[in-house]
């Protein structure tokens, strides 16, 4: 303990049984141990190595102590270096707070508890096919170069809290890589701090943690297989993201995470292509410029509530046993395209999301009468990126084919669904006017016509609502009365100014509506032409004639202000033939009305 040692020191394939002591110790030369064996505990708490360290091969039968102490070396010179290349821990090795130079733990095992926290590694370090067979504790150590863990296998938990990994200068080198390490048991890489990162092909069979993590550059998890609960909550990715063909067989989160996207502008900053979600996935609140989902399997319910989508985004689902339901409630994408697979469908949930100039895809060839039937729109904002509008013409073959319809929705079968708004008349009539006023901005005034049909017959479901209310106000339901009196009465007559041929129809056959009353009313509404006593009257020429001349006088009535050869007699006559002349003005306005809007499409 204590000691200085100037000269090189020699243990090679040397068999110690007892205990080693070099507590503070100083070694100024080189330490040489390479294939040696240590039957007792080892202690290099606060030593200094100043030269070559190595220990390749050898073997460590007790436990193995180096807190704070120092490993002097640098990988870019051969002949000084710290290694325990090959070297076996048969127990607990702890080497917290140390400082590394460069250092090499290639096929090391540890098969006790491996104690790294707060250590730092200011050179190279190589961890390659190294086994752990217990505990590996990484938390909170500082690597300023290169770290590479390819092949490692953690048998036990593996802790990198709070860890940081600067990575080196070499652009052709992964900064930190764990490329195909199978992890046995839970692993956290919570707040660790990352510039470039590869777990390519890794397997984590436990629940596996990178929340509040940051990735500087790039992080590649392609291939990568998650079979416990993977979670990345609030995960800051400022390079791209690539997870293109991993698998995730139990619930991942990656609510609140940000992908910010690197300077290569050809892949996604979320790549998800060709990943398999065997259930539910988070993606709750997350932001990124563009996202890829094409080949994406879905085997639950994927929620992208409140998600920012700022550029493009492209899905391409595709179920897994089950119908594929993806929640954007509240979310924002600004343009894209979501296609529905050819064999299947997948709905959409876009209620109270803001839609910019998204392309709704059906891959199979003929389904595109369906195609809106999968989406939800409810209070979904159409315009709400500037010079991104959702362009309603782009999708008008099926709007026109299926009655100009967008608020109808295929309802999941599990009918488990919990939408954050109901589609009440209300909202259903909010909903067609959102997308009357995009497809009026956008130039699409036919378009825009056919939705406000629609918002009207709605608007007169929530008077009527009003009527049927019984703990309503007497004139709050009088009110509303009215309302849906005038609602029908547009409707029914041209369509809300839509339907000109149906008003004209009104006009040329309402006068026939008074005949009936004038023939068979009795004295109230009797004329100078007389009446008709039966229908069997009709069949006479007397009854015939008759009959005409009161059709005659209802059309007269209709058009003129006076009655020409014919006048009414009786009170309601009069009254009706006033009705009639007032009634020819009403649908005279209308048609007129009609036909301004038809001019304006």
């Amino acid at each position: 303990d204590g000691a200085t040692l100037t000269e090189p020191f020699h243990l090679e394939e040397a068999t110690v049984e007892g205990e080693v002591s070099a507590f503070d110790a100083a070694f100024h030369d080189q330490f040489e141990a390479e294939a040696a064996t240590v039957d007792g505990p080892v202690e290099l708490d606060e030593a200094a190595f100043h030269q070559d360290v190595t220990f390749d091969n050898a073997t460590f039968g007790d436990t193995v102590s180096a807190r704070a102490s120092e490993f002097y070396g640098d990988s870019n010179l051969f002949d000084d270096n710290t290694s325990f290349t090959g070297a076996t821990f048969r127990d607990t090795v702890t080497v917290q707070q140390a400082t590394f130079g460069a250092v090499h733990f290639e096929e090391a095992v540890f098969e006790g508890v491996a104690d790294f926290q707060e250590a730092v590694f200011d050179g190279d370090v190589e961890f390659t096919d190294a086994r752990f067979g217990g505990t590996a504790d990484f938390d909170e150590i500082t690597v300023g170069e290169d770290i590479a863990f390819d092949g490692v296998g953690f048998g036990g938990v593996a802790q990198f809290r709070g860890a940081t990994f600067a990575g080196g200068q070499r652009t052709l080198e992964d900064d930190t890589t764990f490329a195909g390490a199978v992890f046995d048991d839970d692993a956290s890489f919570a707040a660790a701090a990352f510039r470039f990162a590869t777990f390519a092909e890794a397997v984590f069979h436990g629940r596996s943690v990178f929340r509040e993590a940051a990735f500087d550059d790039d992080a590649r998890f392609e291939r990568v297989e998650f079979h416990g609960e993977a979670i990345f909550e609030e995960v800051r990715f400022r390079g791209d993201a690539a997870f293109d063909d991993a698998v995730f067989r139990e619930r991942c989160e990656f609510r609140g995470t940000t992908f910010a996207g690197g300077a290569n502008r050809v892949e996604a900053d979320a790549g998800f292509a060709g990943a398999r979600f065997e259930t539910d996935a988070g993606f709750q609140a997350v932001s990124a410029r563009t996202a890829e989902f094409t080949g994406t399997a879905f085997g639950g319910e994927i929620d992208f509530t409140d998600a920012e989508l700022t550029e493009f985004v492209e899905f391409a689902p595709r179920g897994i046993d089950t119908d594929v339901y993806v929640d954007f409630t509240r979310a924002k994408l600004q343009s894209g395209e979501i296609h529905q697979p050819s064999d299947e469908w997948v709905r959409y949930d876009l209620t109270r999301a803001s839609l910019g100039d998204v392309q709704f895809v059906a891959d199979g060839a003929g389904e595109e009468r369906d195609l809106l039937d999968y989406v939800r729109f409810c209070r979904t904002e159409f315009t709400e990126f500037d010079g991104h509008d959702f362009d309603f013409g782009a999708h008008r073959d099926y709007l026109e084919r299926n009655d100009w319809t967008i608020h109808t929705f295929d309802e999941p079968p599990t009918g488990e669904v919990t939408y954050a708004v109901e589609m009440t008349p209300e909202t259903t009539a909010t909903t067609y006017l959102k997308a009357k006023q995009a497809a009026r901005a956008d130039g699409e005034t036919k378009i825009a016509g056919e939705f406000r049909v629609k918002r009207q017959r709605f608007i007169r479901g929530e008077s009527l609502a009003v009527v049927r209310d019984g703990d309503a106000s007497p004139l709050a339901r009088l009110k509303n009365a009215g309302r849906v009196a005038e609602n029908a009465l547009l409707g029914i007559t041209c369509g809300y100014g839509m339907r000109p041929l149906r008003i004209a129809a009104a006009f040329l056959i309402s006068p026939l509506v008074f005949v009936p009353l004038y023939a068979f009313g009795g004295s109230a509404f009797a004329t100078s032409a007389g009446q008709l006593d039966t229908l069997g009257s009709l069949a006479t020429a007397g009854g015939r004639a008759t009959f005409f001349e009161l059709v005659h006088f209802s059309y007269v009535s209709y058009t003129t202000i006076g009655y020409g050869n014919i006048g009414p007699t009786g009170a309601l006559a009069r009254l009706s033939a006033a009705a009639e002349a007032y009634l020819s003005v009403v649908l005279s306005a209308l048609f007129v009305y009609a036909l301004v809007k038809r001019s304006e499409l």
